[in-house]
């Protein structure tokens, strides 16, 4: 990790989402880091960095919401927790100004998951582009969307597409992992129905921290 000393050029960062999960993570190692963080979200959810970060607000899946929040200004990097489908994609990187553009997507656009998944084994190119909103398609699909209107309608931009497996930690307000955990220690009956499936993690705190490394 890379701290900023006093003095040195100001790089101004946009998050959109992480007030909830790792994005808490990240937003406090980039504050830690000497970054000028704004934080873009609804407004509706309550966070504990306080006058640390500046903040937009705006309605994400609107793109007048985006339009209106975002138009006209320039950032250093945009990190976009919340874009879910290729229209998400479409509202953001249409409006705003910025040197590097840091997507959080995820393994799900893999199909089908296998043991040594590379990177490749998603083409974004290859794949057709359909503008959606994300209740068009189920979240794999969505999530391949987005990427695939990053790879065919951005491709001059600098950006980062980052394919999380599934994030935990003391902190998943999810309890995905949990779920499981509970139901065996107490013999609590649970459907699964595929008993051999297997799934890739990453921690909270990890996930958050490597983002933050992505910024520079």
């Amino acid at each position: 990790m890379k701290y900023r000393n006093k003095g040195d050029t100001t790089v101004n960062i946009l998050v959109i989402g992480g007030t909830r999960f790792f994005g808490i993570h990240m937003v406090n190692e980039l504050l830690t880091a000497g970054y000028d963080v704004t934080i873009a979200t609804r407004g509706k959810a309550s966070d504990s960095f306080g006058d640390k970060v500046k903040r937009i607000f705006l309605e994400r899946t609107k793109e007048e919401s985006v339009r209106e929040a975002l138009s006209g200004t320039h950032y250093d990097v945009v990190i976009d927790k919340i874009a879910y489908c290729s229209n998400d994609i479409k509202y953001v990187m249409d409006v705003i100004d910025c040197d590097k553009y840091i997507y959080m997507s995820s393994t799900s656009v893999y199909n089908p998951k296998h043991i040594n998944t590379v990177e490749a084994d998603f083409d974004g190119i290859e794949n057709e582009l359909i503008w959606c909103d994300r209740k068009a398609f189920p979240y794999e699909q969505i999530k391949r969307q987005a990427e695939c209107a990053l790879w065919q309608q951005y491709p001059e931009k600098n950006w980062i597409a980052v394919r999380y497996p599934f994030a935990i930690g003391k902190d998943d307000y999810t309890k995905r992992l949990l779920f499981y955990v509970e139901h065996t220690m107490k013999s609590i009956p649970m459907n699964i129905d595929d008993v051999d499936y297997q799934m890739s993690y990453i921690r909270s705190d990890e996930a958050g921290k490597f983002l933050v490394f992505l910024v520079d």
